[in-house]
């Protein structure tokens, strides 16, 4: 009878370790880690957006440039020749020059401003496309969390849970969809 006795206790506790097991499977949280920047940067959509900013970014920085030259020409002359000026002349150059210069700062603001607006213009749709991907990945691999990688508070992530490398190949894939339509 402490044979039977103990063959059943033995398989109670087998069975509950193994319940044990299942219970504490089924309550792990499932965590994923995404470097936005960087799927933004590697991805087909993200890299079309970045050059299109890149050539803005390139256009307002010419004008500016020019403007700047403009500038740099006209110090250079009143340098060089205010000595054989009237001081009216140089008066005169100096306003001149004053005025350039508010237009170039002024210039510089509205560049930047522009350049904000337009980036915001171009990366919206890409965030909106990125994050139905995201939650249909989600959804599918069934997580529980996804941080972003960069974000503070998170000093470390095990390359074990990025997922970067697969989001930017289902994104990817899904700009290749909607670039057909």
């Amino acid at each position: 009878m402490n044979k039977n006795f103990l063959k059943i206790i033995f398989v109670l506790i087998v069975f509950n370790l193994s319940l044990i097991k299942y219970v504490y499977a089924q309550n792990t949280l499932k965590i994923g880690v995404i470097d936005v920047k960087k799927v933004i940067n590697n991805s087909k959509y993200g890299q079309e957006v970045m050059n299109q900013l890149q050539l803005k970014y390139n256009e307002l920085s010419e004008k500016i440039q020019k403007k700047a030259k403009e500038l740099q020409e006209l110090k250079n002359e009143i340098e060089k020749k205010s000595s054989l000026w009237s001081q009216e002349v140089k008066e005169k150059k100096q306003l001149e020059y004053q005025k350039k210069l508010r237009e170039l700062k002024g210039m510089q603001e509205d560049a930047q401003y522009e350049m904000k607006e337009y980036e915001k213009k171009m990366l919206d749709p890409v965030f909106k496309e990125l994050e139905k991907v995201i939650k249909e990945f989600v959804q599918k691999e069934k997580y529980d969390l996804i941080l972003e990688k960069n974000q503070p508070g998170i000093y470390y992530a095990s390359p074990e849970i990025d997922l970067t490398s697969k989001i930017i190949e289902l994104f990817d894939k899904h700009y290749t969809k909607i670039k057909k339509k």
